[in-house]
């Protein structure tokens, strides 16, 4: 018991000692807040800014541009763009050429690409990006 107590007051004489030398808790916090805060989507999860990464500003740049074959042509990679055309074809040619997208934050795979899922209205997609182009699409 003896030994317990004595372990105790020299653990609060070292805190004491330790806490004299820094900031106190009531300054540090609030001074390690981000003055940004993005909400989280239900759907295609935590909110950030359009220009978050190089990734998202080249989806948000993508997605600004009006549909059209040379569109697909500089924005789909060349082994997945027939079938991106295919399935996703009315979705972009609805909802490509707009500015109010909602982007998520970015995930980063391990083969050097990101996906990053995307709210434009009342629908929502999942792209994948690599080298600056759309490598897979689904919509959520």
């Amino acid at each position: 018991m003896r030994k317990a107590f004595a372990s105790l007051i020299f653990i609060l004489a070292a805190a004491v000692a330790f806490a004299e030398d820094q900031i106190p808790v009531r300054i540090f916090l609030p001074s390690q807040a981000s003055s940004e805060a993005y909400p989280v989507d239900k759907v295609i999860g935590q909110t950030c800014p359009n220009s978050e990464t190089q990734a998202h500003k080249a989806l948000f740049s993508m997605l600004c541009e009006s549909y059209s074959f040379e569109w697909t042509e500089s924005h789909i990679a060349e082994q997945v763009r027939s079938a991106v055309v295919r399935l996703f074809g009315t979705w972009l040619s609805e909802y490509l050429g707009e500015s109010d997208y909602i982007l998520s934050v970015a995930n980063a795979n391990s083969d050097g690409s990101y996906g990053i899922n995307v709210r434009a209205k009342d629908s929502c997609m999942a792209f994948v990006l690599k080298d600056a182009q759309i490598i897979s699409m689904k919509q959520l």
